[in-house]
């Protein structure tokens, strides 16, 4: 006889693909770079800096560069590392006001991109009402401050009880540390969590790794979909999960 499974007492989500999507992440990359460069230019403009090219070319390399090693070393590091290494791709030595400055540059550029997912917010609030605590786990190089502000332009920042940015943390998602992480932070025993996320690896393999159940966000996007990894259950849409976590037992 299979042994009882935990109440569902926790949800925790996804981000990016989730919870919200950001249109032509790949595409966009040049304008977000350009737009970091021109801000940072026209606050040192006394200081001896490459050409818009070059510093766009630079931090687009240094920013995957950084995706590489979460992907091969589960690693994670915060905002001012990614443009750190893209002046040091360009033989800069920078300092902090210079770093600060690309990133302010970058988040004026990331501001008011993000689009929530028409039933996000409904589903939130119905998993609030039923008493589930809700939390956020987001593999990300970005700072808190320009994630937060897009939760809280889309209405979803007030039903979240933790988020949790691995830009902050040691390491990425599949690791499980980080996902058992955020069940402490909810006061949650991982057996009683269920994570939702678009990525069969970051999100399905690494909750089902830390004891969690986990539930996949069909989607038709290139991420590996190894056949050995076999989430809890399947959505196509936020709005079926109030449904889906009450038959697999929560509220």
């Amino acid at each position: 006889m299979a042994p009882e499974m935990e109440t569902i007492r926790a949800a925790i989500f996804d981000l990016g693909g989730t919870l919200v999507d950001w249109p032509g992440w790949d595409e966009d990359a040049p304008r977000r770079w350009a737009i970091s460069y021109d801000h940072l230019t026209s606050l040192r403009a006394d200081a001896a800096l490459p050409s818009r090219d070059q510093y766009v070319r630079a931090m687009r390399e240094a920013e995957l560069r950084h995706w590489r090693r979460v992907e091969q070393e589960l690693w994670s590091g915060p905002p001012t590392e990614v443009v750190r290494e893209g002046f040091r791709r360009l033989g800069y030595t920078v300092d902090d006001d210079t770093l600060l400055a690309a990133l302010d540059g970058y988040a004026r550029a990331v501001d008011g991109w993000a689009v929530a997912f028409p039933d996000a917010r409904s589903t939130l609030q119905t998993l609030r009402e039923r008493g589930y605590r809700l939390g956020l786990l987001s593999n990300t190089w970005w700072a808190a401050d320009w994630h937060n502000a897009d939760l809280a332009a889309h209405g979803l920042d007030d039903l979240l009880d933790e988020v949790v940015y691995t830009s902050d943390l040691p390491h990425s998602k599949p690791h499980p540390w980080v996902f058992r992480e955020v069940a402490g932070r909810l006061g949650v025993d991982p057996s009683s969590c269920v994570m939702i996320g678009d990525r069969m690896v970051d999100d399905v393999s690494g909750a089902l790794r830390a004891g969690m159940r986990a539930v996949w966000k069909a989607n038709d996007r290139p991420w590996p979909k190894p056949e050995d990894i076999v989430p809890t259950a399947t959505i196509t849409h936020l709005a079926e999960l109030p449904g889906l976590l009450r038959r697999l037992g929560g509220a």
